[in-house]
């Protein structure tokens, strides 16, 4: 591992987002208003359901810093292939782990940044167990990120795999994941099968325990712990597809046409 490269595409890419003023906005603009607007509604909603407000307000704020975590790194790999950037990075010797390493620090970082601003302004809208469980919700962004970064690794395997014609995998697959994670209503109300497959989510726990948060004020060390375990699982998974669909690239020519 030569961090010295790693370290220089994330410098790369922060010049870059200084730089391109949309990405601020898409990045910080669109899951701050979400916040603020979810927030609006969870006062509103006290009159007659106020746990039910609030936890949708919370339940959006991990679904919008999971798709940060997920999104930012996989947009990045679509932009290096589309400007042709790609075929300088690989150029300049760096390997297939370092560049996916870069971008993971550097989606990692940004979106724990604007996680903290949504849930700075998720406290103003009443949810004041953000200071009661400081610990719980650490844990819980911590799985969250776990999964998402798992979750990059296997969207980018599949687009190098397919082609980079499916780069807009990078930001629809995800949301098949938190449909399946059942965000917003216990795993009862989906069929029994789907309810199987929901198990094996990487965010259901998650949703499972913002939702028992809002509610009780209280998330089982079991259930994170099954968080834990499912996200690692699905990290472990993840870089031999990545370093397999890489390496199929290589051989038949496809990463040469995704540069």
């Amino acid at each position: 591992m030569r961090w010295y490269k790693v370290k220089a595409l994330m410098a790369r890419d922060l010049k870059i987002y200084k730089r391109s003023k949309w990405k601020i906005v898409d990045s910080l603009y669109f899951p701050v208003t979400t916040v603020i607007m979810w927030g609006l509604f969870a006062i509103y909603s006290r009159e007659f359901a106020m746990e039910a407000g609030l936890m949708v307000l919370v339940v959006n704020v991990f679904w919008s810093f999971s798709y940060l975590s997920q999104s930012i790194t996989n947009h990045s790999m679509n932009e290096d292939s589309y400007s042709g950037s790609l075929k300088q990075l690989l150029i300049s010797g760096i390997s297939e782990f370092e560049y996916i390493l870069a971008r993971i620090f550097s989606s990692t970082i940004t979106s724990l940044l604007i996680m903290c601003v949504m849930l700075t302004v998720s406290f103003f809208f009443g949810f004041v167990t953000l200071v009661q469980t400081p610990g719980l919700i650490i844990a819980m962004i911590g799985i969250t990120l776990i999964s998402s970064i798992a979750l990059s690794v296997m969207i980018a395997a599949l687009i190098i795999f397919l082609g980079k014609a499916y780069g807009f995998l990078a930001w629809t697959l995800l949301q098949a994941f938190i449909l399946l994670s059942a965000p917003f209503f216990p795993l009862k109300i989906l069929p029994q099968v789907v309810q199987v497959i929901a198990l094996g989510m990487p965010y259901t726990r998650v949703f499972m325990g913002v939702r028992g948060l809002v509610e009780t004020g209280i998330v089982s060390n079991s259930l994170l712990l099954e968080g834990l375990l499912v996200s690692v699982i699905y990290v472990l998974i993840s870089y031999p597809l990545y370093k397999m669909a890489f390496g199929r690239a290589r051989r038949t020519g496809e990463l040469v046409r995704m540069m």
